[in-house]
């Protein structure tokens, strides 16, 4: 028996300090494998939930306790997916949709019938070859149609976003994520302008400091609205050139394989910065969408985001298995606050 309370204590404490690590300041998780442990941290809960029951079980009263309190903070991190009310929007929905291709691989028909089923407006997609874009271009329900130009720096594949309604401007390229660029369309959403853009992070793997600075710079949106926006002081400085405040839309909706989940401290430093996710204003849960084709595994890691600037809310968000992607599709359905102002 005290084998057994050694065993729970160890590993109750083990995934205790793992859990801890979401506390080290944004910026300092681009070094790795502090990256990948902390984006692992959703499976360190599930085992300090285990650890913990098997705790009480055995009548270890303290090591029992110790879990549970790691737990509650689980459910306190994630109170943002699970608690709150659905939001009042006003006026017409904008439904939008990302998928990473993974190296071009993913069935453009079922991308492009699952987008119709969802009546999608704009269309986001990553890791994209050129045989990928050429099926894509030949879709009849996205006449326009905007791809970030090949490039060393691409993660995967290139850039694309599309979409059913005439854009006011588009760009191969907006913010520099030290990755495959960033193409971003303006279309007009009710008589305002929104910018749309779709995005891909490096992954850690391809190099930490590329990772942070990608992310931590996805905040760098909100500089197409005219605000300021100060990266976090431990994030990787690269010496790229970085946008400067302009105001050039209303609002602002970035959506894409991001490489990064709530777990992860820049991650939430650009939740900070004032963008918002899709995902968290429904309060229905997280939306996992990798990893979506291993064997043996469930999707756990919430990497593909719709991220959109104040005024916006998100009344739906669904995810879809696509064929030949390890990542899920993710749909979100948009519309302003009810009573918003473009006033940031």
């Amino acid at each position: 028996m005290l084998a057994f309370h050694i065993v729970c204590w160890v590993f109750t404490s083990f995934f205790a300090a793992w859990l801890l690590l979401r506390l080290v300041p944004a910026g300092v998780d681009s070094k790795r494998p502090l990256t990948e442990l902390i984006a692992l941290c959703p499976y360190a809960a599930a085992a300090e939930l285990l650890f913990t029951i098997l705790s009480y079980a055995g009548g270890d009263w303290g090591c029992g306790i110790l879990g549970s309190i790691f737990v509650l903070w689980e459910i306190w991190f994630l109170r943002s997916y699970l608690f709150g009310k659905r939001p009042k929007l006003s006026g017409p929905l904008l439904t939008v949709m990302t998928v990473n291709c993974r190296y071009g691989r993913a069935s453009a028909k079922e991308i492009e019938n699952f987008a119709n089923e969802q009546d999608v407006d704009v269309l986001a997609l990553q890791e994209v070859s050129s045989d990928l874009k050429e099926k894509v271009s030949h879709f009849d329900s996205f006449p326009y149609q905007v791809c970030g130009k090949p490039g060393p720096e691409d993660n995967g594949g290139f850039n694309m976003i599309l979409s059913r309604k005439e854009p006011l401007a588009f760009a191969p390229s907006s913010v520099d994520l030290c990755a495959a660029q960033c193409p971003a369309i303006k279309i007009d959403f009710e008589g305002e302008v929104l910018l749309v853009a779709s995005v891909h992070p490096k992954s850690p793997h391809r190099g930490g400091e590329y990772w942070g600075w990608g992310v931590n710079h996805l905040a760098s949106f909100l500089c197409f609205l005219g605000r300021e926006v100060k990266m976090p002081r431990f994030c990787p400085r690269l010496g790229l050139k970085e946008p400067k405040a302009k105001k050039e839309a209303d609002f602002v909706v970035v959506m894409g394989d991001m490489n990064s989940s709530l777990d992860l401290p820049s991650f939430r430093a650009v939740l900070r910065s004032g963008m918002k996710d899709s995902s968290m204003d429904t309060h229905s849960g997280p939306h996992p969408t990798f990893p979506a084709t291993w064997k043996g595994w469930h999707e756990v890691l919430e990497l593909d985001h719709v991220l959109h600037s104040p005024g916006l809310k998100s009344c739906f968000v669904k995810t879809k298995k696509i064929a030949g992607t390890d990542h899920l599709a993710l749909i979100s359905r948009l519309g302003k606050e009810k009573g918003s102002s473009t006033i940031l």
